[in-house]
């Protein structure tokens, strides 16, 4: 077997391989000649059928089926002679666009070869872990956050004018050229102003109303609103409002402990204190995962394939338009500069990641994927069943597991090896260190 070479540039291949016509009928006939003893056809004793008129029948399906057996063994000896492995699925086109039966087969095949990925000394890279201990002022903070969430509402005296953080209840219907649309009506409608529910500049209007009134909102559906049919269109939104009711902070007693399912303020405290204690460390551990990363991104040079770059960063750019409220195809965008960067930075690192996961035997087991998918199900409930039989029989969905779960292993055991510098700062710094982050 002889490979053409046709392009070997940087990360990509491309060859033309020949399957030469005799060696696909000689195995055509070995075929038909295995099969013949069980075939058994009017006018024939079993097995006695001539082999010229097998291959009249099957003989075109059978060469189709060696066709592409060979073409796989092909490839398959080609990437093992060379030791390459491929970062997609090869592209396999038939060159001989004109062929036909009893020609030679010539095939091209492409693809991107990963790339050799550097083995780096971790003993020689440095990095800080910083962490900070919940003051006062963040867990006061918190019970702040928290007494917001539970807000009492008592109703206003009928001539009281609705304020921010108010909760209005109202009817309304809303019209687009004069002309209702769907989805567009709420009776007996809860509504807290400014909590940014409805479309911006909604909540604003209904500030000062009180109860009885009626009231004419005039909006603009965001571009990137969800429902295409409503994108960017202005719209009039007739409100009646049918109660006013003013917003209390609850006091911070026992009573608001039990709001949330605990027995006493003591016992909320400690939860609150624990919740906020957490959520430090969890700080901390994704700030040192960013200052690994960054180190590695510094010291890995190698190529990266195209492919995997552009993929990465058409995904990275759907996700941006998405968590905007727009739904896109990764294929339909073109990705910004930085986007492309990230991407740049998730591949290389990703791929140090993978054959660091290789070398060293970090992937999950299957009893760690069980209970991965178990704690997923949580996030469904009552459908728990109906998660695990999907994630189940869903590959892709599997891989969304498992990915983040071997990427912690991963910094695990990469935090084993280089030198880590214990840092403490203060409250305000690390909160700074984490907007930066985000």
């Amino acid at each position: 077997m002889k490979f053409k070479e046709i392009e070997k540039k940087k990360l990509k291949r491309k060859y033309e391989f020949t399957i030469n016509a005799k060696d696909l009928d000689n195995e055509v006939n070995k075929k038909l000649e295995q099969e013949r003893p069980n075939i058994q056809m009017k006018g024939f004793r079993k097995g006695k059928v001539p082999v010229s008129l097998l291959k009249q029948m099957h003989g075109e399906n059978i060469l189709s089926e060696i066709m592409k057996n060979k073409t796989d063994e092909y490839v398959r000896n080609h990437l093992e002679s060379s030791g390459e492995k491929p970062a997609y699925e090869p592209k396999i086109e038939l060159v001989n666009k004109e062929w036909k039966k009893g020609d030679d087969v010539i095939l091209s095949i492409e693809y991107e070869a990963m790339p050799k990925i550097p083995k780096l000394d971790l003993g020689k890279i440095s990095i800080d872990r910083v962490t900070a201990e919940p003051d006062k002022k963040t867990i006061d903070e918190s019970m702040e956050n928290l007494r917001e969430s539970a807000l009492d509402f008592e109703e206003r005296k009928d001539n009281e004018k609705a304020n921010l953080k108010d909760q209005i209840t109202l009817d309304f219907e809303g019209f687009i050229d004069g002309k209702p649309f769907d989805n567009g009506v709420g009776k007996d409608f809860p509504l807290v102003l400014g909590s940014n529910s409805f479309i911006p500049g909604f909540e604003e209007q209904l500030v000062g109303t009180k109860k009885g009134d009626k009231k004419t909102v005039k909006v603009s559906f965001p571009d990137e609103y969800g429902n295409k049919d409503l994108a960017g269109k202005k719209a009039e939104f007739e409100c009646k409002i049918n109660k006013v009711s003013k917003s209390i902070k609850p006091e911070v007693n026992d009573e608001l402990a039990k709001k949330f399912g605990l027995e006493n303020l003591k016992q909320l405290k400690k939860n609150l204190e624990n919740q906020v204690k957490t959520e430090f460390d969890q700080a901390s551990r994704s700030l040192i995962k960013k200052s690994l990363m960054d180190k590695l991104e510094k010291e890995l040079k190698f190529q990266l394939p195209e492919s995997l770059v552009e993929t990465e960063a058409s995904n990275i750019a759907a996700h941006s338009k998405n968590n905007q409220g727009n739904q896109s195809n990764p294929k339909d965008l073109k990705p910004t500069k930085e986007e492309v960067g990230f991407a740049e930075r998730r591949v290389r690192v990703g791929l140090y990641f993978a054959e660091i996961g290789i070398i060293n035997k970090l992937d999950l087991n299957e009893t760690e994927m069980q209970a991965a998918f178990a704690e997923e199900a949580k996030k469904y409930p009552g459908q728990e069943q109906e998660y695990l039989k999907f994630v189940q029989s869903n590959p892709q969905a599997q891989q969304a597991v498992r990915a983040p779960l071997f990427e912690e292993k991963v910094v695990d055991h990469i935090l084993k090896s280089v030198k880590i510098n214990e840092k403490k700062i203060s409250v305000a710094k690390f909160k700074e260190q984490m907007q930066k982050m985000n």
